[in-house]
């Protein structure tokens, strides 16, 4: 014959030991806020064909000396919008945007800034203009600074209810 398993506490009748308490609610973990592929995806591509093509025209002339004339500020103009694309990506492309019970932080390679709930003075959401998504103009804090986020992260639309609600967003 082979040896019984052993039974579990309780099922053959015997009285269960009391449960321990639940831990007090520590809140809602923070919600992570990534960057959508397609502007992600955009953002990094302006960036690296701008930075490309303003080195390819800057370095034509000491290629080629028989080229027609060049200025140098066309070079300098395409690597100045690939320089503004490069920091556009680094700020908001390549960061998240994270939420909590205290406030809202936007993170990454390029910026660190967070901002409390309580000290949002007024918020405003922008229509894009001269861009594909739409913008949220923030004024926070004593020195009444502003703050721009695009709305290009996923479920962004939470930092609207948490701004409106001027908390955590609570559906």
């Amino acid at each position: 014959l082979l040896p019984r398993a052993p039974q579990a506490a309780g099922v053959s009748g015997e009285a269960l030991p009391p449960a321990s308490p639940a831990p007090p609610e520590a809140g809602l973990p923070p919600l992570v806020l990534h960057c959508r592929p397609w502007p992600r995806n955009l953002g990094i591509a302006l960036a690296v064909c701008f930075l490309l093509s303003g080195t390819a025209v800057v370095a034509r002339p000491a290629a080629r000396p028989d080229s027609g004339p060049t200025f140098p500020w066309q070079g300098a103009g395409i690597l100045l919008a690939g320089a503004c694309s490069a920091c556009y990506a680094g700020r908001y492309c390549l960061s998240r945007l994270v939420l909590d019970e205290i406030g809202f932080r936007l993170e990454g390679p390029l910026v660190e800034r967070g901002v409390r709930w309580s000290e949002v003075l007024e918020w405003k959401r922008l229509p894009s203009i001269g861009g594909p998504t739409p913008i949220v103009l923030l004024v926070y804090g004593p020195a009444r600074r502003r703050l721009f986020i695009p709305l290009i992260y996923e479920e962004s639309q939470a930092l609207l209810v948490g701004l409106a609600q001027r908390g955590f967003p609570r559906y």
